[in-house]
């Protein structure tokens, strides 16, 4: 169990060892004393600390730099140390907001959701408002309106959306928008064009978000799901 906090001595000491791993000409030698640094990294606890001042929450990181002032009711959850420029979540008056890690306060979001939920990987949020669904990007912009009955985030590196029946699409790599407006998404087939169905018949979409009735009317059209790259 990692319970010691990781300090300033500590960190130096791991930056340390990744420069010596880094100079290291022979490749497995370098290899062994990066995991040998990831190791010893891993052995202290990177958590960040929420902190509070006049009943108000905010957030340290493990060497006590606010990343967050304290003016909020709660905060949502902490990151790590290594987890860096990622909006923390907020919470004031029961309702959810999303504000910079810099310590300058700022809002990306004003606090008028009911949920928010991070995808880290994806570097957006889910939101939620009158049990309403939608995506906010790092900035706190709006990707995809918060007007959808359901969403579902795919392994594909896609969401889907349903409203009113209808299926949407938002293409995070692309950042494309897919109203819902169609009957059905055929994301399935590897390596092929996403197909959007609507009265029968099939659309394409691009990455820049132009709509197609043939695949063979663009070379870059939204894909599903993906091979590994060989």
């Amino acid at each position: 169990m990692k319970n010691i906090k990781a300090t300033s001595e500590i960190l130096s000491v791991y930056n340390n060892m990744l420069a010596k791993a880094d100079k290291l000409t022979d490749e497995k030698l370098r290899d062994e004393a990066l995991a040998e640094a990831e190791k010893y990294k891993n052995g202290f606890d990177w958590s960040d600390v929420i902190f509070y001042e006049d009943g108000k929450a905010g957030v340290k990181n493990v060497l006590g730099e606010i990343l967050v002032p304290a003016k909020f009711d709660k905060i949502a959850f902490t990151y790590c140390y290594f987890v860096k420029n990622m909006p923390y979540i907020v919470i004031n008056h029961g309702n959810f907001g999303m504000v910079k890690s810099d310590g300058s306060g700022e809002m990306l979001a004003p606090c008028e959701y009911h949920e928010i939920a991070p995808l880290i990987y994806y570097g957006c949020f889910i939101v939620m408002a009158d049990d309403y669904w939608g995506l906010i990007n790092s900035n706190g912009q709006i990707v995809a309106p918060v007007e959808h009955d359901d969403i579902q985030i795919l392994e594909d590196q896609f969401a889907v959306f349903r409203k009113d029946d209808k299926k949407g699409l938002y293409a995070f790599e692309n950042d494309v928008y897919v109203s819902p407006e169609y009957d059905d998404i055929k994301h399935d087939d590897i390596d092929e064009p996403i197909k959007f169905i609507r009265d029968g018949k099939t659309f394409y979409i691009d990455t820049e978000g132009n709509v197609y009735d043939d695949a063979e009317d663009s070379e870059h059209l939204l894909l599903g799901v993906q091979s590994d790259p060989v």
